[in-house]
């Protein structure tokens, strides 16, 4: 769904003031309250870890981090929050950063439902520990297969091993980052994709598999990135249909060079705006384009009109509104462009609460201003098309583009893709 980024209506609460407050409603035992779901990318270091709460109070952990985290990170959190079972267990492949703390998180805490994976086997110690631990409760999903957890929550299979683009059997250790279990949850207008190390550049040596899955997870709100940021993963085709306004990467201090620059550099072309759980041990952003949480990322939605990112807001929108980095101020809404990417013409959309004079800038990333025009906005919603021309009707060529609007309630700012 797209949705603009609004900066905060009110003041922003410092995070650990947030995190005050959320836990001590946690610890009174009103963790999710009515209609809330929350989701918490959890700060396991390079690892992956994620906590669903559904408004019914059904809970599913996706992931359990490196071997230590799920005594250190995921229990303790658990026991703030007032959880002391889980409803259900889910891994998304069977790499240790990945499943390294399930069992811990298993035998301190428990879970009631199932613990899903991909079914299949691997051949290392902690695979053998976390599979000998939830034999009791493991259950192989199935593409397709849905977990209701409540209140109109529901987390969808789209895909796992491989999603049909490698053959049977499917516990080859070479492959390991292709077999991964590709979630879906989705709460009313709200959608949100996490897939471990999902993979998607055959340049990186690895299977393009984010291609095929791409159309199966369609338009999402919130992308939990694959692989910690890797230029294994992420490619323009999967970022173009997922469309997420909001990337969230989780890593840590790492060898790899996680997050990578050119993934990073491609969220923001795609039009997320970024948050990490830790630097890590790559590239960067500016402060425009990312925020490092240092510590857990949490997200809470109605599924009806808005949801919060570590304390941000954002306004969900069905209507094909803005993407991510469409900055409101008060009383002017950017509605971002559409189509975007686009090729020849693009229609930039706004929303602004009084009738009057405007002007559209154009820049190229160079920041050299391509196209002023001036308008006269209505009041309520309007649109501006642009045919890739300068201001002397030339073609110009395939690129990122900067646009500005400027009226009487204020300026909004966005990013477009040309494509040629």
């Amino acid at each position: 769904m797209s949705t603009a980024r609004v900066r905060p209506i009110s003041p922003r609460m410092p995070f650990i003031l947030v995190m005050v407050l959320f836990l001590a409603i946690a610890c009174s035992g009103l963790a999710t309250a009515a209609g809330t779901l929350t989701i918490t990318c959890l700060d396991v270091g390079q690892g992956d870890a994620t906590l669903i709460q559904s408004p019914s109070g059904q809970t599913l952990l996706f992931d359990g981090g490196p071997h230590g985290t799920g005594t250190s990170v995921i229990v303790p959190y658990l026991n703030l929050l007032g959880i002391d079972t889980l409803d259900y267990m889910m891994a998304s492949h069977y790499h240790a950063d990945h499943v390294g703390g399930l069992d811990e998180v298993y035998t301190q805490t428990g879970v009631d439902q199932a613990v899903y994976d991909r079914g299949w086997s691997y051949t290392t110690l902690t695979y053998n520990s976390y599979a000998n631990t939830v034999a009791p409760m493991r259950q192989t999903l199935t593409p397709g297969q849905v977990i209701d957890l409540g209140e109109g929550v529901t987390a969808t299979c789209v895909a796992l091993n491989s999603n049909g683009q490698l053959s049977p059997p499917f516990d080859n250790g070479s492959y390991e980052n292709e077999y991964d279990v590709c979630l879906v949850v989705n709460y009313g207008s709200f959608s949100f994709f996490v897939a471990g190390d999902l993979t998607g550049n055959p340049a990186s040596g690895y299977k393009d598999i984010e291609t095929s899955v791409a159309p199966l997870v369609g338009d999402v709100d919130v992308y939990q990135v694959n692989h910690h940021g890797s230029y294994s993963s992420s490619v323009a085709n999967f970022l173009q249909t997922v469309q997420a306004e909001v990337s969230i990467i989780s890593v840590g201090s790492n060898s790899y060079g996680h997050p990578h620059q050119v993934v990073l550099d491609r969220l923001v072309t795609y039009g997320s705006f970024v948050y990490q759980t830790e630097t890590g041990s790559g590239g960067t952003l500016p402060a425009t384009d990312l925020t490092v949480v240092g510590g857990h990322v949490v997200i809470t939605t109605d599924g009806l009109e808005t949801y919060t990112v570590d304390g941000d807001l954002w306004q969900l929108d069905e209507s094909g509104a803005s993407p991510a980095e469409m900055i409101a101020q008060p009383g002017l809404l950017m509605r971002g462009n559409v189509p975007n990417p686009f090729n020849p013409t693009t229609e930039i959309r706004f929303f602004t609460g009084s009738h009057g004079p405007g002007i559209l800038d154009i820049f190229d990333v160079a920041g050299r201003r391509v196209v002023r025009r001036q308008f006269t906005a209505v009041e309520g919603d309007n649109s501006l098309r642009w045919a890739g021309r300068d201001a002397s009707g030339r073609i110009l060529p395939g690129g990122l583009y900067l646009y500005s609007v400027s009226t009487a309630d204020g300026q909004g700012q966005g990013r477009m893709l040309l494509l040629k």
